[in-house]
């Protein structure tokens, strides 16, 4: 990375498909990847994917024509510093596609750190689901 920005940190979520089994797990990964240590000004890129680890096709849901995703970064006090979506949720336009074995989707987008903290980054993919797919939380640290 760029700017002396530390290692990058991932964090994975392993969906459970409502066709599947309680039992069973769907074989996607959402993951999201950004650097755990950044400073005040420097572009902070994050990643989103979403990954078939089995050895089978898999089906997803996506809303938009260009697929809608979101990345939230919040405060150590859970106050929202920067939203992706903050002004637009895109159409409800619903997509439906089938993800080859090992195929991975992926989204991108930066932030940019105006003030110094540690702050927690999460990506979200609205779907038709009651609930929007998220990855787990992964912290970022901003030095002055």
């Amino acid at each position: 990375m760029r700017g002396g920005h530390g290692a990058a940190l991932s964090a994975l979520l392993v969906i459970g498909a409502p066709h599947m089994p309680t039992a069973g797990v769907s074989p996607l990964e959402f993951t999201i990847s950004a650097p755990t240590r950044t400073h005040v000004g420097a572009t902070v890129a994050i990643v989103l994917r979403l990954h078939n680890a089995s050895d089978r096709p898999a089906e997803a849901h996506f809303l938009g024509r260009t697929i809608v995703f979101d990345i939230v970064v919040a405060r150590e006090d859970g106050a929202i510093a920067w939203r992706r979506l903050e002004k637009d949720t895109g159409p409800g336009i619903l997509q439906i596609r089938t993800l080859k074995p090992g195929e991975t989707m992926q989204w991108h987008d930066r932030w940019l750190p105006r003030a110094p903290g540690r702050y927690r980054v999460q990506g979200i993919l609205p779907s038709d689901a009651r609930e929007p797919l998220r990855t787990p939380w992964v912290g970022v640290e901003v030095s002055p």
